[in-house]
Order: C-alpha cells, then structure tokens, then sequence
C-alpha cells in the first residue's frame, strides 16, 4: 500500500502540499485518502505519558484507513511532523502492507516564521514560532526523509507534483 507523508516544521506547508496532491491525485482519478495526523490526535486531556497523542492518532489512523481500504482508496497520503523515523512503525501498524515515502519539505526560517505569523492571526504564534526554530535545525540532521523538496518561493500544487514524482506515483508532468 503506497503512503506519502509530507513531514517539515511547523509552518513549512505540510497540509497545504498535502491537500494539493490530494487535488492532483483526484484529477488524476487515482483512487487515495489524504489525513493530517495532528488533526486525527486533537483531543484533551493528552495523557502524560503521550504528550502529542500518538496512540490516539495511530488508532484513529487505523480505523480511518480502514474505512477508506472499503471505500476504494489505494493510496494514503499523510502529513504530520516526523521527528524520528521509527515513529514510521506505528503507520506501519495502522496501515497494513504500507509502503511509507518521506518527503521532507523545506523552506527558509525566515519564510516559515512570515508563515506561521499570518496563520496565527489572533492567536499568540510564540509556540509555533519556537518549535519552528528548533524543527528547521533538528530535521536538517534528523535523516527521516527519503526526500527533500523546497517549499519555497513555488506554489504547493508544483511542490506537490516534484514530491509525487520523486515518490513514482504519478505521471503528472503538465
């Protein structure tokens, strides 16, 4: 089962390249499913030994993929923040037989932070601007991608289409 997961830090594009190849993907009348894992582990209270609600995420995932396996989808694609690539086990676990290419995304500090500061307007954008200082650097050495591929200065859909066709998924140069 081929899955895509876009990973970065915080504010580097994440869903919005996911959702653009899941746009790409449906054009093409690829059968797929697209879920941003932070949004399948919303929920509260986060255990204390679970801060970011990966249990809840991976069985949320589980339940999620197989309705989707029912509903015709063939392919995954995901997003979420990937910090270490044995966390890729536990989508391994909920995705029977998946096949899991990482795509690192990247983009400026610089950029990420004018992101994120237009996004969290109204809110106070101090965490994710933190987490995004930390991210650029920690995933810079990480090593938890199959591939990199710059977000920046492009537009997602163009992201998406050098990731898809970096994974071998599809044949969408247009």
């Amino acid at each position: 089962m081929p899955v895509l997961l876009f990973t970065g830090p915080c504010g580097v594009g994440k869903t919005t390249v996911a959702l653009e190849a899941d746009r790409l993907l449906e054009e093409a009348g690829v059968p797929h499913a697209m879920v941003d894992l932070a949004v399948i582990g919303a929920c509260s209270p986060r255990p204390a030994d679970d801060r970011w609600n990966e249990r809840l995420v991976h069985a949320n995932l589980a339940c999620m993929w197989e309705n989707f396996r029912r509903a015709g989808a063939e392919r995954l694609v995901l997003s979420r923040t990937l910090e270490h690539r044995s966390l890729l086990g536990s989508i391994a676990e909920a995705v029977p037989g998946a096949e899991i290419t990482v795509i690192r995304l990247t983009a400026d500090l610089g950029e990420v932070q004018s992101r994120i500061r237009s996004r969290e307007s109204g809110r106070d954008p101090r965490w994710y601007l933190n987490m995004a200082e930390y991210l650029v650097d920690k995933l810079a050495t990480a090593a938890v991608e199959d591939h990199v591929v710059s977000n920046q200065n492009r537009s997602a859909a163009d992201t998406a289409r050098e990731a898809m066709r970096l994974a071998g998924w599809l044949d969408i140069e247009r």
